[in-house]
């Protein structure tokens, strides 16, 4: 199978942590702090969902340009429960699913040929855990993006269960 044209660190190393731990994790991976470069244009913001979410890390490919970036969010408690990765080159799903989730298993699969989707978690069938907690891996590939990956790891957790106190 394809190698991925980024390194990435340990799930675990990501969610379930502070910002400034996923961050680092992802910076000793070789990601680097997110700057918009001057030569990013509509075309590839669109194709990197920099319109969408502004990201903290980006993966610099051997040309210099921008390959794939990595955005993260947080609970009211400080910790890291989403992970979303969109890179500018097509990534094989399985490839990052074993990256990430080694042993989660086959993944639920949708769509058609315009927009592929990939889903490892609990609506697969996969009890892929964190800390006790349901993680699932959503990965999509849409042909009008040159088939580039967009990938969303994220804890599993009921409406309002955000780990904040409740009122």
């Amino acid at each position: 199978m394809a190698a991925l044209p980024f390194r990435l660190p340990p799930l675990e190393a990501l969610l379930l942590r502070p910002r400034a731990q996923a961050l680092s994790a992802l910076a000793g991976a070789g990601w680097r702090r997110w700057v918009t470069p001057i030569d990013l244009d509509a075309e590839r913001r669109r194709l990197l969902n920099v319109d969408l979410t502004e990201p903290e890390v980006s993966w610099t490919g051997p040309d210099g340009g921008t390959l794939a970036v990595a955005h993260l969010e947080a609970d009211l408690a400080g910790l890291v429960v989403l992970l979303e990765i969109t890179a500018a080159v097509p990534v094989p799903a399985a490839r990052l699913a074993e990256a990430l989730l080694p042993g989660a298993g086959e993944p639920r699969v949708g769509g058609n040929a315009e927009a592929r989707e990939w889903v490892w978690g609990p609506e697969a069938g996969h009890a892929v855990a964190l800390g006790g907690e349901p993680v699932r891996l959503w990965v999509c590939a849409e042909r009008a993006y040159g088939d580039r990956l967009w990938a969303v790891a994220s804890v599993v957790r009921r409406a309002g269960d955000d780990g904040g106190e409740e009122a």
